[in-house]
């Protein structure tokens, strides 16, 4: 039934879009666990598409949260769809979790949003080849899990210094992990955003899972690749140090649609607080 309704709503969309170029207002979302962390997201059509095929969940419930972004696959038809599906899906399984084991929370909320996209796709001839990307976090206490398939990107800003917790698969990234190609060289490769794995593109999938004890006053950006490919790690590093994650994020998005924003924006940040060790 939800995906029926998410179907029919993507074709009244796509048949508006083909029309005039509708523009879309910001998704805004904003939670505050008083122990755990502060939080932040928003997600923008962009500039030039016509429609926004990212999708994004922020959810706490007792100790634990949850912050994922998926971004459907532009070009394959029923991008939207996939990605969210595969949010709605991720969202399920957090109401289902009940604590521990977050690492395996994060791989298996990715690989059964991973059957949903793809038996979606096998039962509608019309979204045949949809994928997405997904990336979910799953924090409980001190303990942070990430499940990642795609290039969306986690950021970490931690006592000044900004690192990118995850890896993009695409031809461009595994070109340089291999040292074929250089950093440079891998900012104007063709590649840059074709991916080598995806939600939806199979039955099976493998997850990368990374895993990392949070500190007090650490900050985190989640976001998607429409956001990180028109801004430097120096700017995320100043914008993530500002104490107001409102205006932190605003800033981003701000340079991103200065430089034009040719691609769907999303991004989610969070901020560890104090109560995070009680």
């Amino acid at each position: 039934m939800v995906k029926s309704k998410i179907i029919l709503e993507w074709n009244r969309i796509k048949n508006i879009a083909e029309r005039i170029p509708v523009y879309s207002p910001p998704a805004e979302n904003t939670f505050q666990n008083g122990d755990l962390v502060s939080s932040r997201a928003v997600t923008h059509r962009g500039l030039v598409r016509l429609h926004n095929e990212d999708a994004f969940c922020c959810l706490s419930k007792g100790n634990r949260a949850l912050f994922a972004v998926a971004d459907g696959l532009g070009g394959h038809r029923g991008g939207s769809i996939a990605s969210q599906i595969a949010i709605d899906t991720i969202k399920i399984e957090f109401d289902k979790w009940n604590g521990k084991g977050n690492d395996r929370f994060a791989i298996k909320a990715i690989q059964n949003a991973n059957m949903e996209v793809y038996n979606t796709a096998q039962s509608h001839p019309e979204l045949f080849s949809m994928q997405t990307t997904a990336t979910v976090i799953a924090l409980e206490r001190e303990s942070m899990a990430i499940g990642h398939v795609g290039d969306c990107r986690l950021y970490r800003v931690r006592n000044g210094r900004v690192t990118v917790l995850t890896k993009d698969h695409s031809q461009a990234a595994e070109l340089l992990r291999v040292h074929l190609i250089s950093p440079d060289e891998s900012q104007r490769h063709p590649g840059r955003h074709q991916l080598t794995r995806s939600v939806g593109s199979s039955p099976f999938l493998r997850v990368d899972l990374i895993k990392e004890k949070v500190n007090a006053g650490d900050t985190y950006i989640l976001c998607s690749d429409g956001l990180w490919s028109e801004v430097s790690n120096e700017a995320i590093k100043e914008a993530l140090s500002d104490e107001d994650i409102e205006k932190s994020l605003e800033e981003l998005v701000g340079i991103v649609l200065n430089a034009g924003a040719p691609d769907n924006i999303t991004g989610v940040l969070f901020r560890v607080n104090e109560g995070i060790r009680g």
